[in-house]
């Protein structure tokens, strides 16, 4: 297990796809932080889902 999985493990998106596609994601920002994203996800389809995962109605209000 990764880092970025043991550390967001508790993450909840509502679909276990969007979990795996945001910690993937988490890893490859963090692995090239200076990059844009899609310098970081290499190529198309990875950059469209980042695209997905980021999208405003996939947010929660945590101070609620």
């Amino acid at each position: 297990m990764s880092w970025a999985a043991t550390e967001f493990e508790s993450i909840d998106l509502e679909d276990p796809r969007r979990n795996r596609r945001a910690i993937r994601l988490i890893e490859r920002l963090s692995a090239k932080p200076t990059a844009s994203i899609p310098q970081a996800c290499g190529d198309w389809a990875d950059t469209m889902a980042a695209h997905e995962v980021a999208r405003p109605e996939c947010a929660t209000d945590v101070r609620a």
